[in-house]
């Protein structure tokens, strides 16, 4: 069964060092690995701290995406591959003139077509607050709504605060802004208590909205192997059959061993891209799920998504 993948960090661990190939196994979403897990479409995010190096960091993983189809073509293809902001600071910096980001930017949409755009990661930047931040929407981000708006890519509310994606919601309403939400890789609270996961407001907003959630594997947001099977139970109980997908959020995780604390990684289980394959057949085996239901959950609800974006661009 074909998957589609909302998240992995591969595009950062490439841009770490020129030494580095796509062929190694340590962010666990290498080419082999995607091959071998049937993943017909791979979303690589572009991923940087919000810090004086983020806007250098992330042109440089923008670079190393457009590379990957003429380097790496038994792998990479363009149809394949799809770009994502997981944090806007990716494409700016703190300091610069908001019109100089949004030339920038518009520069950035001629030669890609992202996915999504992730307001900020962890902390907050001069758009809004992200985990461990108090900060909702600020008024840089609200200009930042209204340049994407009619372009075809989606707000990322991953890493959003609560308080960020709720003021996100209400200001796309009142100002009439055509724009998707989704949760990229993100699960259900409610399930496992932490502040990357959504409440149920979030989830069901973006639901409701046609937008998609990406079930994420890493363990401090799972829990436990089997609470997948929990939280794509709770997501249906929450209407989002159509809304499912996922969002592993493979990375190298020896990288990000100074900001990660408690217990850390994946589960044996799910521990590379390699293994939707046994993940599909666990899912198909532990729960009353049609083929369709299933598949709608692997690749299809992401592929209507896909759709649209192409649709706009």
């Amino acid at each position: 069964m074909d998957v589609i993948d909302l998240h992995c960090d591969l595009l950062a661990y490439l841009a770490m060092s020129p030494d580095r190939t796509p062929l190694n196994p340590a962010p666990r979403c290498s080419g082999p690995q995607l091959k071998a897990g049937n993943v017909k479409i791979q979303t690589l995010a572009i991923s940087s701290e919000t810090n004086i190096y983020s806007l250098c960091f992330g042109l440089r993983q923008l670079e190393i995406f457009l590379e990957l189809p003429e380097k790496y073509p038994e792998y990479f293809s363009k149809e394949s591959i799809i770009p994502a902001f997981e944090n806007a600071s990716s494409f700016c910096l703190e300091n610069e003139p908001l019109e100089d980001v949004f030339k920038r930017l518009e520069n950035i949409l001629t030669r890609i077509s992202p996915l999504y755009i992730g307001i900020t990661w962890n902390g907050e930047n001069r758009f809004g607050g992200g985990c461990g931040s108090s900060s909702g929407l600020k008024e840089e981000g609200k200009e930042l709504l209204k340049f994407l708006s009619g372009k075809g890519i989606a707000i990322d509310f991953a890493h959003a605060t609560d308080s960020l994606a709720r003021e996100t919601l209400n200001y796309i309403d009142a100002n009439s802004l055509d724009l998707r939400v989704m949760a990229s890789h993100s699960n259900f609270r409610v399930l496992q208590s932490h502040i990357r996961n959504l409440p149920d407001d979030i989830a069901k907003e973006i639901i409701r909205r046609n937008g998609l959630i990406g079930l994420v594997f890493y363990k401090k947001f799972l829990g436990q192997p089997a609470n997948l099977y929990k939280q794509i139970e709770y997501g249906l109980k929450l209407g989002g059959e159509n809304a499912l997908a996922f969002g592993a959020d493979f990375f190298c995780i020896e990288d990000f061993s100074s900001l990660l604390s408690g217990e850390v990684g994946f589960f044996d289980e799910m521990a590379n891209a390699s293994q939707y394959p046994s993940i599909l057949e666990g899912i198909q085996r532990e729960m009353a799920l049609s083929q369709d239901q299933i598949a709608a959950i692997a690749s299809e609800n992401a592929q209507k998504l896909i759709v649209c974006r192409t649709f706009y661009s």
